[in-house]
């Protein structure tokens, strides 16, 4: 039953039917242009970045369950602001709102399954679960990104009011959940909470390494995502169509999730790792030459990065850690993946004032192509410690 909740509760809080068309929203509600719409994305995850540690050490010493319930309910009221009055002031509290409720469930959702698992006996079921909520994750954020493809084309409002709705069932849903933790996982009140877990990741290496490979994978992804609309549009995609698109790359992702345990057992972490962060350098790279209808197929290499590095970026930290500085642990690696991303966001908004999207997104591709090299080379030689899972 609980595995049942925590997967519906994925499916609803990572499905907003906006998804897939926010920038015609904003553009055509709101009158924001494009450069204006990648810096607000900017701001979205500098400000995220600012309050995933915070928040995680709150969901650690405080509740993970209502800092889930929390973030669908920052959603909902982001939605319903800019569904009564779109212009760009709204715009900049929902993308608050937005921030806030993506910070307080980062971490906690991931922590409260591997805890609970472990609370009840069964630990080793975590790989698995972890990826299985992933893959449900994304089937359900594809399916509710072609809903709102659809809705687009005949209102572009109606994908914010089924957001809400969606919302309402994410809350609920959420505060319905075991937050169970072993012993070892007793909250602990004392100060310095977030400093004791930012000095455990600098002092272990492979923790270090873990969240290097989760900020290059989030940084490509999300250059994927916050492009793939204005390259869309380009290349002559229907705005109908663009949920479609969405939802393939969210099928593939599933599929890869569900997958990714074994494939890590398979490869290891370095060969995995090097198949995952040659994805973006094949997608970013191709869509600089193809500018056709057809080329959007090249967004499906997104959703083999995300079905690799969504459920392999916390096993290999939740396995390092115990229960007490877990969520902030995660929240840390979500922090330095935002910070890097809001700095790639600006450098992108600026760069579509100046140059054309192919040569933008050549210059991302390289940006990766790059790090990825250097992360492969320095990855640990020696497997994954198992004595967590």
């Amino acid at each position: 039953m609980f595995l049942t909740r925590y997967y519906l509760y994925q499916a609803a809080a990572t499905s907003t039917f906006f998804q897939a068309i926010f920038f015609p929203y904003y553009e055509q509600r709101a009158g924001l242009a494009v450069s204006t719409i990648l810096l607000l994305q900017a701001g979205n995850t500098g400000l995220r970045a600012c309050l995933d540690m915070p928040f995680g050490a709150l969901a650690d010493r405080w509740s993970r369950r209502l800092c889930m319930a929390a973030s669908s309910s920052g959603i909902l009221v982001g939605a319903a602001l800019l569904l009564v009055w779109p212009s760009l002031v709204t715009a900049c509290i929902a993308e608050a709102l937005f921030a806030m409720a993506a910070a307080l469930r980062s971490g906690a959702d991931s922590a409260l399954l591997f805890d609970t698992l472990r609370a009840d006996g069964h630990v080793e079921r975590y790989p698995a679960a972890e990826s299985r909520g992933q893959a449900v994750a994304a089937i359900g954020s594809g399916a509710t990104a072609v809903l709102g493809g659809l809705m687009a084309s005949v209102d572009l409002r109606l994908p914010y009011l089924a957001t809400i709705v969606l919302s309402v069932v994410g809350v609920v849903v959420a505060l319905r959940l075991d937050d169970r933790r072993p012993a070892d996982g007793a909250r602990r009140r004392e100060r310095g909470h977030m400093g004791e877990a930012a000095r455990f990741a600098l002092h272990t290496p492979a923790v270090r390494w873990s969240m290097a490979v989760a900020v290059i994978a989030v940084t490509a992804s999300h250059v994927f995502y916050f492009l793939q609309q204005p390259y869309l549009q380009a290349i002559g995609v229907p705005v109908a169509v663009f949920g479609v698109v969405f939802a393939l790359t969210k099928l593939v992702t599933a599929w890869v999730a569900s997958l990714a345990h074994r494939v890590d057992h398979a490869l290891g972490q370095r060969r995995t790792t090097a198949l995952m962060l040659a994805m973006p350098v094949i997608g970013l790279g191709g869509m600089v030459f193809a500018t056709t209808p057809i080329a959007a197929a090249w967004i499906l290499t997104r959703g083999v990065l995300d079905g690799l590095w969504m459920p392999l970026a916390n096993v290999y930290v939740n396995r390092r850690v115990d229960s007490r500085l877990r969520a902030t642990l995660l929240s840390l690696q979500s922090v330095l993946a935002r910070l890097t991303l809001a700095a790639a966001l600006g450098l992108l908004g600026l760069a579509t004032t100046r140059l054309a999207l192919s040569t933008t997104f050549a210059i991302a591709a390289i940006g990766v192509a790059a790090t990825g090299v250097g992360l492969v080379l320095i990855a640990p030689r020696v497997p994954c410690r198992e004595d967590s899972v």
